[in-house]
């Protein structure tokens, strides 16, 4: 085998030439070469390249472009299981074990599998599911976050009360994120899931009202203009009641009301 080269102070693989031909795929005259990679952290390992065959080309850039898929829904899912909160009976809810036991249950169910394959990161396309507990709002809203993180697409999910409580713990001074770390989060990722809206509210005037409300209002504007589900067990009389008019007119902007009334699906065998 050949010593290494240099030209111009630049390293040469060794190459011995095992035969050329034609390749029936791309039609390309190819050398098929023994070569030795002169540097780097694979120095001395022996490879055999076909140089000249856009076949081989073709199917470099597929694996590299299917590794770097991988990698990506893997950053995606993590960047999921770090920063949403769910419930234990959330963490395995999916499209197909959701079973509507009524019409209007069954049509929310088309309404959100339609939105799941049709989404637009694009499009300011935002919904509020509405209905009484256990219809499973929150069940169809982790549904369509799996179908987009598999797609590649950074999801989150967080209950209003327990959003609030990260916030606060921000404020603590050994908190390692701060609280513009959290509305960044919230603004950057392609789809936002606000869940129990309207429970963080209580029912006489506060100065924590006023901070609750200040605090939605943010995190609503940050989420202007991209796409937004939210879940409310509360009808629109009680909704308008514990929103102030502000961030009540930021959740309707753009958003579809999807009804979801109907039997608790969580009692059904109780």
């Amino acid at each position: 085998m050949q010593a290494i080269k240099e030209s111009n102070g630049i390293l040469q693989p060794k190459e011995k030439l095992i035969e050329t031909y034609t390749c029936e795929g791309c039609g390309r005259f190819v050398e098929r070469k023994e070569m030795v990679i002169p540097m780097g952290p694979r120095k001395g390992e022996i490879i055999i390249a076909n140089l000249g065959c856009k076949c081989e080309d073709i199917r470099l850039v597929k694996q590299a472009l299917e590794q770097g898929k991988k990698n990506k829904a893997k950053k995606v899912q993590q960047l999921f299981d770090n920063n949403s909160i769910l419930n234990t009976s959330l963490q395995k809810a999916n499209f197909k074990n959701y079973n509507p036991p009524t019409t209007e249950l069954h049509h929310a169910k088309s309404k959100l599998m339609d939105y799941a394959n049709n989404f637009d990161v694009n499009e300011s396309h935002n919904l509020l599911l509405v209905g009484n507990y256990g219809t499973g709002k929150s069940h169809l809203a982790v549904a369509v976050t799996k179908v987009l993180m598999e797609r590649g697409l950074r999801c989150l999910f967080l209950s209003v009360p327990k959003l609030l409580t990260k916030i606060k713990q921000t404020y603590n001074t050994s908190s390692k994120f701060s609280e513009s770390d959290i509305l960044d989060l919230i603004e950057s990722v392609d789809l936002f899931v606000l869940d129990d809206l309207g429970t963080e509210y209580s029912n006489s005037k506060s100065e924590n009202d006023s901070w609750t409300h200040t605090k939605i209002f943010e995190v609503l504007d940050n989420r202007s203009g991209k796409p937004t589900i939210f879940t409310t067990n509360l009808d629109s009389v009680q909704l308008q009641k514990k929103l102030n008019e502000r961030n009540l007119s930021r959740v309707l902007d753009g958003t579809e009301i999807v009804k979801m009334d109907g039997p608790d699906y969580r009692r059904k065998e109780f």
